[in-house]
């Protein structure tokens, strides 16, 4: 299994811009929040985690790295081994030590809390975890440093990532990414997936 790092560093470095009401998306509440993220499945519950999730846009790569932002990742052949997306899916993304992955935005509701992926890592691989908060213009208005993880050399779920989009999307929080930074060894990641609204049963 995924390991958590020793630092749990909920650091919100928040910047706060305008709020956004002016420029309310489809779907979109004033705040930019979205009730209407598209269908939910459970690809966590065989490791007990009954959230339901959407799927990250272009969450496993197959698009290669449409949507992405990348620096020295790299998108290479093998896909999560639980198949948690598609049987077909045959791809994931490599971070050696010094890469960077930002996600394409993920849809979030107004009380949307957790992402997960799937992890892999050589020995000795860590992968610090950020969230990065847009509002609906597209602009950071804060980034949460959740923590480092680590991965065996087995594809394992990486832990519940904490976005706190309850408690931000009052200063306007509309979408959110995940960021990735390779501090150490090579790790591998696959299937991002988000809870838009808690649905934790």
């Amino acid at each position: 299994m995924a390991r958590l790092g020793s630092r749990f560093g909920l650091v919100v470095l928040v910047a706060i811009l305008a709020v956004g009401f002016s420029v309310p998306a489809a779907n979109a509440s004033l705040l930019g929040l979205n009730n209407n993220c598209g269908a939910t499945s459970q690809p966590f519950a065989q490791f007990g985690d009954y959230r339901n999730y959407t799927f990250g846009t272009n969450g496993g790569l197959e698009s290669g790295a449409t949507g992405w932002s990348l620096a020295g990742a790299s998108v290479v052949s093998g896909n999560e081994t639980y198949y948690t997306h598609a049987r077909s899916d045959s791809h994931s993304l490599s971070l050696p030590v010094g890469s960077t992955a930002l996600t394409p935005g993920m849809c979030i509701g107004t009380t949307s809390t957790v992402s997960r992926f799937f992890i892999r890592g050589s020995s000795g691989s860590s992968l610090r975890v950020q969230v990065v908060l847009r509002n609906l213009l597209g602009s950071v208005i804060g980034i949460i440093d959740w923590s480092t993880v680590s991965g065996g050399s087995a594809w394992a779920p990486g832990p519940a990532i904490v976005n706190l989009d309850s408690l931000l999307g009052l200063v306007g929080v509309s979408s959110i990414q995940l960021k990735f930074s390779a501090l150490s060894g090579t790790s591998q990641i696959d299937d991002v997936w988000n809870d838009p609204l808690s649905s934790r049963d």
